[in-house]
């Protein structure tokens, strides 16, 4: 009889425990095909004008089967506002395939909307829609467009993937380019999986929570965790209203800045295997990369690299000198192939032979011929601007996409990237600019922030005759230095000079026409490239009556903000220090003079985080303008975004104003008169003989 009383009330406490273990999955936040009549009657979303399309439900959920499978399933709600926010309506999933370990099932779609009479029409998502394509060896990508997208429909999607892999445990987006109503993630884990999640964004989460449950397996889990009942970890995150987050001008990318949350195995503990430790220290992970075959292993100065070095600084003697001649045959001879790697393909000797490599296999190789005559260098690891920035909490290798070198030589240290044959030494990449790299080498973590001591710098000069009629002609001439000089030069290769000649100087937008143009250096990437202009315009000038008006700023005028919004909660990140100067002179027509001049201006932001000025001359012949604005903080905090849009609205304002010139009025000159004549002249006259 008691053993028959234990054996119900396990029973029932198997059976409450399969409840609690249920409970997770069964409260969603919304429930398939249950649209609510004022989302499908929705015409705008008055919280966001400019939003195309509002998200109503996003919801993700990821768990163990009994095979101890990763199951995720994904539950997607959107109402489409405009036309362009049908790319909601279309989807791609990519999954890693090879030997099976990720499959998609159970995909379902449906567009909903109102007819005419206010009744709900539905087009549901047919399998033959569902298109399923290679992307590599081991990847596969599935894509589908919903029916019957048109502004005002609701649009319903979900479908589950299957993982075999612990390492693939989904992470997950909560903010998006369009306005959020809900967003949420679950993940149930079993206690003896661990997975470290590490939260990103800047709007404040309605729910995080980690509480425990249990939940009932069977099988494979079973016997890998060691019973049938198990402690979980249920994890649950969710944002609600979350405003729209658009691309904007100054960032490194919009993945930086998204609510976020991102997923990684720390490691586990299975029945019969032990403690498996995935995520380990900082130092480890080092530690690992210097004996890795395809990192540090691959700088390794062979026979074939020391003779190469040599060959190259045959003749040299001062270090910096060594480097900077390794370096220039490197890029020169070495061609990248575009792909940016932290491990390389191939040995030194093969890209040697070779002449091509990916990131990696460059860097090793320069730091290999740096070797080879004695200057050593350490590669530093990083994540490209493009591909988000680092956590350090964690120390996860797959964060970083990109390796250089590090090379001291004396008091100065070197940063070189040599995959750019048009870029000088001084010039790292752009891509690479204020991020954090962690230095591989031994004796302790070192971290540090790549920035360029080089600026981006542009001067213009326009000379420019101005005629009564309000005609002009002249010349615009611009030399570019350091940065301006690297981006102008890759235009060469693919662009005609009149081409990058009209689109430097924005001569259509002003009604301006080239006449003809002339490049200087441009076969040297040591001196400035320069290109000069001779422009002409008979309607630059407006001229009315005894007037003339015209904006003096006729090269690089301001126009547009760059900071659009109202607010914004992410730092503004100009990557390198900039420096934009222009000097416009014109000679003014014999019959006029200036009117209204203009006033001298000078802005900033903080006192000299960035700076504008306008200085003025002016004479009886001539008028002289000359701009600059510099930018000598790259990295500016938010507090300072509403002084820096201000900023900007000063110079547009400023750069708006019209020079005005009016005709000279002389006064009038009378008519010229006879002069008197003499007496000599009236006594030789003959007289006239009068009356007697």
């Amino acid at each position: 009889m008691r053993h028959l009383i234990i054996k119900r009330l396990a029973a029932v406490l198997l059976c409450h425990l399969a409840v609690l273990s249920l409970l997770y999955a069964q409260d969603p936040p919304i429930t398939w095909g249950e649209i609510s009549r004022a989302d499908l009657a929705m015409t705008s979303f008055p919280k966001d004008t400019n939003a195309s399309a509002l998200i109503l439900c996003d919801y993700g959920e990821s768990s163990f089967n009994n095979d101890l499978d990763i199951v995720f399933q994904r539950h997607l709600r959107v109402k489409i506002l405009t036309a362009k926010g049908y790319e909601w309506g279309t989807h791609s999933v990519t999954l890693y395939t090879k030997e099976g370990t990720e499959r998609i099932y159970d995909i379902e779609g449906v567009t909903y909307v109102l007819d005419e009479k206010a009744n709900v029409v539905k087009s549901q998502l047919q399998e033959d829609d569902i298109f399923q394509e290679k992307v590599s060896d081991s990847r596969t990508r599935y894509r589908f467009t919903l029916p019957g997208l048109k502004p005002g429909c609701v649009i319903e999607i979900r479908y589950s993937i299957e993982s075999k892999s612990l390492w693939f445990m989904r992470d997950w987006v909560f903010q998006r380019n369009e306005p959020v109503r809900w967003s949420e993630y679950r993940i149930r884990c079993p206690r003896s999986i661990s997975y470290s999640a590490v939260t990103n964004g800047y709007e404040p989460l309605e729910i995080n929570e980690n509480v425990e449950t249990s939940q009932i397996f069977s099988g494979i889990a079973a016997s890998y965790l060691g019973s049938n009942i198990v402690q979980c970890a249920q994890i649950r995150w969710a944002l609600k209203d979350a405003p729209a987050l658009r691309d904007e001008l100054y960032i490194t990318t919009m993945d930086d800045y998204y609510n976020k949350v991102d997923v990684q195995l720390a490691g586990y503990a299975f029945v019969g295997s032990g403690v498996k430790k995935i995520l380990n220290t900082w130092s480890s992970l080092v530690e690992e990369l210097l004996d890795h075959k395809n990192f540090s292993q691959c700088i390794d100065n062979t026979r074939k690299v020391r003779k190469c070095a040599e060959e190259i600084t045959s003749g040299l003697s001062v270090p910096e000198e060594k480097i900077k001649a390794i370096y220039d045959w490197t890029k020169k001879s070495i061609v990248w192939t575009g792909e940016n790697r932290v491990f390389a393909d191939r040995e030194v000797n093969d890209v040697l032979e070779s002449k091509k490599g990916n990131s990696a296999d460059i860097t090793f190789l320069l730091l290999s011929l740096l070797k080879s005559i004695g200057i050593e260098g350490d590669p530093v690891i990083l994540s490209t601007r493009g591909n988000g920035k680092v956590q350090d909490l964690y120390p996860i290798i797959s964060q970083f996409n990109y390796v250089l070198a590090r090379v001291p030589a004396g008091q100065q240290t070197y940063y070189l990237d040599a995959t750019d044959p048009l870029r000088l030494m001084e010039l790292l990449p752009t891509k690479v600019l204020n991020v954090r790299g962690l230095v591989i080498k031994k004796g302790g973590i070192e971290w540090v922030t790549l920035t360029s001591p080089k600026r981006y710098i542009r001067s213009g000069l326009a000379t420019i005759k101005l005629h009564e009629d309000g005609s002009l002609d002249g010349t615009f001439e611009e030399a570019y230095r350091e940065y301006a000089d690297l981006f102008e030069r890759r235009d060469l290769k693919d662009k005609k000079e009149i081409d990058i000649a009209r689109e430097s100087f924005e001569t259509e937008q002003a009604g301006i026409t080239i006449d003809s143009v002339q490049m200087e250096s441009k076969d040297s990437i040591h001196v400035p490239l320069k290109i000069k202009a001779w422009i002409s315009s008979s309607g630059y000038a407006q001229s009315n009556g005894d007037f003339l008006y015209i904006n003096p700023h006729i090269l690089h005028r301001s126009k547009e903000n760059p900071f659009k919004v109202q607010n914004r909660k992410f730092p503004i990140d100009y990557s390198y220090q900039r420096s934009y100067s222009t000097v416009a002179v014109y000679t003014l027509p014999d019959s006029f003079e200036v009117k209204e001049a203009l006033r001298n201006r000078s802005f900033s932001v903080n006192s000299d985080m960035v700076l504008y000025s306008r200085i003025v001359k002016a004479d009886s012949h001539q008028v002289k303008v000359a701009t600059k604005l510099e930018i000598l903080e790259i990295d500016i905090e938010t507090k300072y975004y509403q002084e820096l849009r201000d900023f900007y609205a000063r110079i547009i304002a400023a750069e708006s104003e019209q020079l005005v010139l009016a005709r000279i009025k002389r006064p009038a000159v009378p008519p010229p008169q006879a002069p008197a004549p003499s007496k000599k002249e009236i006594k030789g006259r003959p007289q006239k003989k009068g009356k007697k």
